[in-house]
């Protein structure tokens, strides 16, 4: 439905808020212990860093690839931005991955100078908390004004298109164009020395800022607000332990490493988990259509539509194996003056009960029951002899009999009772063929004073 947010109309139930908040406080906790000891070494692993940059790479972009698939439907600008803000994330970690010293070469590619990757650094980790705020902020803008804009499939392209062009003068600049940029940090510092600069102060608030504000416009309503809340602490977390460990290849480092992934991966996780909540939800949805299109509301059994399809289906069968058909047509005696004397509740029970009587003699996997119209009834008994048909119509008039469902106005001994027309054909009946006649011997039987079933002739 446009205008409506289609992935996030579930709220968050009380346990997902549980899950999420445990996962938040073992987050919280696990950064505070590598805070305390941030500057540990730890071993080094130089095939971590392209491991590590490409799964963030990866992972970011599908996140921003399904939130702006989404964005056509949903209708909403803060998924816009929120997708555009996981794209920049996938196309400045590239970035960071080329010049960044010692992963595709010693001293970085593209002619990175000493202070490429540090700035590469500051525009990741200020440009994503940056972009999710200001998605948070248009998301309260327009819930405030109750705005629903036109956002097709040509607003991603463009807008995805502007961020890898933005993303590219960026590379520009702090490579070809370095020296137009100012220094960060003094040559042979580590980023512990952004603690103190402009630039690592702006980071922290960013992303402090972005956190708080998903907290408020999200408010934990949906599995989405949760995931990304718990993206937002996970990237200032990791902001906070790459200034403090300062130096590569520590605990503070590896740590931060870490917590990037999950900002990455827990918006795409509880994605997924939408997704396939929504698929769920659908496949029900359509085996409920699909029940409601061929089974009649009142008796559960097969609607008239069904029969027919299944009687033209059965009957094709037939004429390529050479095998016959039987068909039973069945008609409550006398229902209308029931209904007249007990009313339409009662009628509406005696017509359940019935078909259920009916469907006792139609249990192979072939035989179809359905209700034909009104008190009518017919039955499809495939690959079934004379003798067999004949005893199934029999059983049926002695189940009918056996409900004992009273009916004053019957002659039947004062309870409801049935007539049957059977027919059966061979394999060039037709629909019409045999339907015509199972209904002259119905007929038939109505004629002959009813409870009772007639064959039609030169059938079965």
């Amino acid at each position: 439905m446009p205008g409506r947010d289609i992935l996030l109309a579930e709220g968050a139930a009380p346990r997902h808020l549980w899950v999420i908040g445990t996962a938040a406080l073992l987050l919280a906790l696990t950064a505070t212990l590598a805070f305390i000891d941030a500057d540990r070494p730890l071993p080094e692993m130089p095939a971590f860093l392209p491991a590590y940059g490409m799964a963030v790479i990866v992972i970011n972009l599908q996140t921003g690839f399904i939130i702006l698939t989404h964005v056509p439907f949903a209708r909403r600008r803060y998924l816009l931005v929120m997708g555009l803000a996981y794209l920049y994330v996938a196309a400045i970690a590239t970035a960071q991955m080329l010049v960044f010293p010692g992963v595709l070469a010693p001293h970085g590619l593209l002619g990175a100078g000493p202070q490429s990757a540090i700035w590469l650094w500051v525009l990741w980790h200020g440009g994503f908390p940056g972009l999710i705020l200001a998605a948070m902020i248009l998301g309260w803008c327009d819930r405030r004004r109750e705005r629903v804009v036109t956002l097709g499939t040509w607003h991603n392209v463009a807008a995805s298109g502007g961020i890898f062009v933005v993303v590219g003068i960026l590379l520009w600049l702090v490579t070809g164009g370095q020296t137009m940029l100012p220094p960060i940090i003094a040559d042979g510092g580590s980023f512990a020395d952004l603690w103190y600069r402009p630039s690592g102060i702006a980071v922290l608030l960013l992303n402090g800022a972005a956190l708080i504000a998903v907290v408020f416009v999200m408010r934990g309503r949906t599995m989405i607000g949760l995931g990304l809340g718990l993206a937002m602490l996970a990237s200032l977390s990791d902001s906070l332990l790459t200034l403090h460990s300062g130096a590569r290849y520590t605990l503070g480092w590896y740590a931060a490493r870490g917590l990037s992934i999950l900002s990455a991966l827990s918006v795409l996780a509880v994605y997924f988990r939408e997704l396939t909540r929504l698929h769920a939800r659908i496949i029900r949805l359509n085996a409920r259509l699909e029940t409601q299109a061929t089974v009649d509301e009142l008796t559960g059994l097969y609607n008239r539509r069904h029969f027919n399809r299944q009687l033209d289906a059965v009957l094709r069968l037939a004429r390529r194996r050479g095998g016959e058909t039987a068909l039973l047509l069945i008609d409550v005696d006398h229902f209308k003056r029931f209904n007249d004397r007990h009313g339409h509740q009662q009628g509406d029970e005696c017509l359940r009960q019935i078909g259920a009587a009916i469907q006792s003699i139609a249990r192979r996997p072939g035989d179809v029951a359905a209700r034909y119209g009104g008190e009518e009834f017919a039955v499809i008994l495939p690959d079934t002899s004379a003798e067999g048909t004949i005893a199934a119509a029999r059983r049926l008039l002695d189940a009918t009999r056996g409900l004992a469902i009273v009916h004053e106005d019957s002659p039947a001994g004062g309870i409801v009772t049935v007539s049957i027309g059977v027919a059966g054909g061979g394999p060039d009946a037709t629909p019409d063929s045999l339907i015509r006649a199972a209904d002259g011997a119905l007929y038939a039987a109505k004629a002959a004073g009813r409870d009772r079933l007639e064959v039609a002739a030169a059938a079965l």
